[in-house]
């Protein structure tokens, strides 16, 4: 996943640029006020709308990572639904069904690796040197809990680009009022005063659009975050009730 950064990354600069053109031709040709103001708001008015183009560069590479972790999650959902395991009441698994499940493991792998698939392997493997269902246990458990953090780590890249996003905001926010600030002094000449106008715009339209995208991919981050940790909570639970608790040893 980490090697599709650079094509979210190149997607994100061609999006930003679409939305931000569009905004640029509402803004030069619309002749409807509110329009034309909204267009400036999410960065028509180039090139003082270059912190909202940073912006949306930031907020459709989040929305991008956040997808393609989602549908891996996805993904990892449909070995619940391979019968793996078995599912029946009051079936047990034998040492010579275990053996065979790992086969069976190895076999998936060959077309489709899941999470669910190696950690049914290597339980198997487990249980096939000591025939210890406590070790086979703490196995399972272990393996769910550094799949969980692995999950966490990949979430680096869309945590950093929650935090950047409302900052890049703020520093158009400092931007304008710096520029408008050393423009005070000749606020008398109307062609200034214009332009002083236009600078407090870029002050509060960046730290409005930053504030409201941010919003937005915190929502489907937060979402994220859910899902993987209830994907490895299930996953963990289905593997405890059908394979460890199954297994008999006479």
């Amino acid at each position: 996943m980490q090697n599709n950064r650079p094509k979210y990354l190149f997607l994100s600069v061609v999006c930003a640029a679409i939305v931000v053109s569009i905004c640029w031709f509402f803004y030069n040709y619309s002749d409807y006020p509110f329009i034309k103001r909204l267009a400036q708001v999410f960065g028509g008015a180039m090139p003082s709308g270059i912190i909202q183009f940073l912006t949306f560069i930031l907020f459709f590479w989040g929305m991008f990572e956040t997808y393609a972790r989602l549908s891996r999650i996805k993904y990892e959902r449909q070995s619940f639904s391979l019968n793996l395991l078995p599912e029946k009441e009051q079936w047990v698994l034998s040492p010579d069904d275990v053996n065979e499940l790992k086969l069976k493991m190895i076999a998936y792998e060959k077309e489709n690796k899941f999470l669910m698939t190696d950690i049914l392997k290597k339980a198997s493997t487990k249980f096939r040197s000591n025939k210890s269902i406590s070790d086979v246990m703490q196995i399972v458990t272990t393996q769910i809990k550094i799949n969980a953090q692995k999950a966490e780590g990949g979430q680096s890249v869309i945590r950093y680009l929650v935090w950047a996003i409302p900052s890049m905001g703020f520093i158009g926010t400092i931007l304008g009022i710096a520029e408008s600030l050393g423009m005070a002094d000749q606020a008398s000449d109307p062609a200034i005063l214009k332009d002083i106008t236009n600078s407090m715009y870029v002050a509060f339209d960046t730290t409005l659009v930053a504030l409201i995208l941010s919003i937005v991919l915190m929502w489907y981050y937060y979402k994220l975050q859910e899902n993987e940790e209830q994907l490895h909570t299930d996953m963990e639970e289905y593997i405890l009730e059908n394979f460890v608790n199954r297994i008999h040893v006479e």
